[in-house]
């Protein structure tokens, strides 16, 4: 008598008197896939780029897909899925926009105050120079500028 163990690596292959006869624990169709809750991106718009309130607004939807996946209403699920997908992709470019604008407005006034540190050094080394070279017998001028 032959063993019951196939060899083919099929899933519960049984032989019976010559014939086989195949038993599958999962349905052979295409089994449609629960739609993505996107938690952990929401977590992170909600935790770094929280632009407008996006983050927040994009959690809860996802927390609601979570929700209705675990009680079994797909087409919630898949509704509150997109939704929250639309909202964490609005939040991230916008999140990426804005770290960016502040960036360059960071960048332009350094360089303004460099600029101008720059001028008040120049101006307070002629003036240093100008008191420096005059004569024992001229008046100081009480107008510094």
């Amino acid at each position: 008598m032959e063993p019951a163990i196939s060899l083919n690596m099929r899933p519960y292959d049984v032989k019976l008197h010559g014939d086989t006869a195949t038993f599958y624990p999962y349905p052979l169709g295409i089994v449609a896939q629960p739609p993505k809750d996107y938690v952990l991106w929401s977590l992170f718009n909600f935790s770094f780029m929280n632009t407008c309130c996006l983050g927040f607004a994009a959690l809860v939807f996802s927390i609601k897909t979570r929700d209705c996946k675990l009680s079994g209403y797909d087409e919630g699920a898949a509704k509150y899925s997109k939704r929250a997908k639309l909202l964490n992709i609005i939040a991230s470019v916008l999140g990426i926009v804005f770290f960016i604008l502040i960036f360059l407005m960071t960048v332009s006034v350094v360089v303004v105050l460099q600029e101008r540190l720059q001028q008040l050094i120049k101006e307070y080394r002629e003036k240093m120079e100008e008191f420096l070279n005059m004569d024992d017998g001229s008046e100081i001028s009480s107008d510094p500028y």
